[in-house]
């Protein structure tokens, strides 16, 4: 199994198949893909039923393995993770799925220790190459994730209710990261 089908397992373990939580500020979501995101990627990706709209209908038609696809070239290829160290991809990808690719992209910096631009440019991949320790860095990074969560929480009292689930999944993240070879 290749680095992104591990990272993707994972990924498809936390997020589940098809919720449609009002409070949930992506809107309907399956397999991860959210309804809010969906519409952003346009109608060649976006479309999934056919009908020449996205809508709660398309969430619905996502197939797990549909919904990997899309989440592949959003959230992994657009870094690319295939060029990060395995526990570290798996970091950055559920990062970027659970709190967007520019989120992802400014903890990243930060658990590496380097200017937080926002940009996945020269600098962060000449300290991806420098890190000597990616798994730390790994951990680091759900770390800042979990700091992240309150924050938001302190915005939108409303997202309290998602703590729970926030927290198994930074705990399992974890547990996936300290346990990758």
């Amino acid at each position: 199994m290749g680095c992104f089908e591990k990272a993707h397992a994972f990924v498809a373990r936390m997020e589940g198949g098809f919720v449609d939580d009002p409070a949930d500020p992506g809107g309907t979501t399956n397999y991860g893909v959210s309804l809010r995101f969906l519409k952003s990627q346009g109608l060649e990706v976006g479309d999934i039923d056919g009908d020449g709209d996205i809508d709660a209908d398309d969430i619905r038609a996502l197939t797990p393995e549909r919904a990997a696809g899309v989440l592949r070239r959003a959230f992994w290829d657009v870094f690319p993770l295939d060029a990060v160290p395995d526990p570290l991809a798996l970091a950055v990808y559920d990062t970027a799925v659970n709190m967007g690719v520019g989120q992802a992209k400014r903890l990243t910096q930060q658990a590496l220790f380097i200017e937080v631009d926002g940009r996945w440019g020269p600098k962060t991949w000449a300290a991806i190459k420098a890190c000597s320790d990616p798994r730390a860095t790994a951990l680091t990074l759900v770390g800042l994730r979990s700091c992240r969560y309150a924050g938001l929480i302190v915005k939108n009292p409303n997202l309290r209710k998602f703590v729970r689930g926030w927290e198994n999944r930074i705990k399992a993240l974890e547990k996936e990261i300290r346990s990758a070879s």
